[in-house]
């Protein structure tokens, strides 16, 4: 089979700067939020919670590692371990693994960083089990922890201008595509099932997907992936750029094997020629070409608004468009019309202003009882049942959404670059 030798589309381009009950249908007005929710200073039992929760969280990764790493040569390679759950990012993780990537980013004497999880899974996205059970027990200080050392460790990754080689073999999904995906060498595989899928869970399209969805080149794609929260394939990530290679996975140890033992001096020539020699193009065709005139008709970027997006699958009226239709109905209205907007917002910002207007928007998410419930639905009581606060997303106005995206207290805004907010004293 021909090699695929052509190099897709790098997302990561950038250039660095400085540093549940329901209610009767309504439309929801922007007087309605509990603006109170965003001014918040955490007391000092707040911080004893806080602090406990990360100790014993230390002691669990001190018996079970979290993730692993090795040096070979000039090479690091980054395991995320938690296979059992199918690699999901807890905020320990947040914490150490900001850590590896600084020391990465810092070695004079590392050229390489391979990414990859072990077990079936690359990275099943952020631990929102951790983050629902710990906002019950500790309240509102636990979300802007979390978020605030989800978000810097990506801020972290994203701007390491260094090698590094993603390899999404198994699920792969977002919190592991956030420290992943600004890498210059992306990796699928026959495994990958690819997918930011948040707006199931009362979310949204997060850890910089704001940047680097609306970077996509292929018109709609974006709006596909953020609104329906669907799957991708290996072959599909290659065919929209969002991958750079395709690898068989029976073939991953052997190219590990030989970068490892090849790869000085941040040579990109050398480990694009490297991963040449193992790649290949998918088996064709992507799937989901099958639906892409479907698709580029009914997301296009020139939709003003999510209701122009149903109104055209209204329209097109086919098996396929009803069926879209039935599935947006189910998300989260509220986080829909976020995730409409938060792509077409952030294709007008740079990365920095990106995770800032991410983190109102996850502050905002978890001071209402939208991602409880999501969580409860699809996690917990697996009944698949939500119960979505608006019902619709003809009850949710623009004003309602405006809120959201509106900036928080100067105080309270995303603390970029500071490793050491709600941490114990040292």
């Amino acid at each position: 089979m021909e090699k695929s030798i052509k190099r897709i589309n790098t997302i990561g381009n950038h250039i660095v700067g400085s540093l549940s009950s329901t209610t009767n249908s309504m439309t929801y007005s922007k007087a309605q939020q509990d603006k109170s929710k965003d001014s918040f200073k955490p007391t000092n039992t707040d911080l004893k919670k806080l602090f406990e929760y990360q100790a014993q969280q230390e002691e669990l990764n001190k018996k079970e590692p979290f993730h692993l790493t090795s040096i070979e040569n000039e090479t690091i390679t980054l395991t995320l371990n938690r296979p059992k759950s199918l690699n999901v990012l807890n905020t320990n993780l947040f914490v150490n693994l900001n850590k590896v990537f600084q020391s990465y980013r810092n070695n004079p004497k590392l050229s390489l960083m391979i990414i990859k999880g072990n077990g079936r899974a690359y990275c099943a996205g952020g631990d929102i089990k951790e983050l629902s059970q710990q906002t019950r027990a500790i309240g509102l200080l636990f979300p802007r922890y979390f978020f605030s050392k989800e978000y810097n460790l990506d801020y972290t990754a994203a701007t390491v201008n260094k090698p590094r080689i993603a390899i999404w073999d198994g699920i792969s999904m977002g919190g592991g595509l956030g420290i992943s995906i600004h890498s210059p060498f992306r990796i699928v595989t026959e495994k990958t099932t690819w997918a930011m899928p948040e707006v199931s869970i009362g979310l949204f399209p997060d850890v910089g997907a704001s940047y680097f969805l609306s970077r996509l080149q292929k018109d709609a794609i974006a709006n596909y992936i953020a609104i329906t929260g669907k799957s991708l394939t290996g072959a599909d990530c290659i065919e929209f750029g969002i991958a750079t290679h395709y690898v068989h996975s029976s073939k991953l140890n052997e190219l590990e094997s030989k970068l490892k033992s090849l790869v000085h001096q941040q040579d990109v020539n050398l480990i694009e020629s490297i991963i040449n020699e193992y790649a290949s193009v998918p088996p064709p065709p992507a799937p989901l070409l099958k639906d892409w005139d479907l698709i580029a008709k009914c997301f296009s970027n020139r939709y003003n608004s999510i209701d122009e997006i149903m109104n055209e699958l209204s329209r097109t009226n086919t098996q396929w468009s009803n069926d879209i239709i039935s599935l947006i109905r189910k998300k989260s209205p509220t986080s829909v019309k976020i995730a409409f907007r938060q792509i077409k917002d952030g294709a007008l910002k740079s990365l920095e202003e990106c995770f800032f207007m991410e983190f109102r928007l996850a502050i905002r998410s978890l001071s209402n009882n939208e991602f409880i419930e999501g969580v409860r639905s699809v996690i917990i009581d697996k009944d698949q049942n939500p119960k979505w606060d608006p019902q619709t997303l003809e009850d949710v106005s623009d004003e309602y959404i405006d809120h959201y995206f509106s900036n928080l207290p100067s105080d309270q805004e995303f603390p970029i670059g500071n490793d050491q907010i709600y941490m114990p004293p040292q």
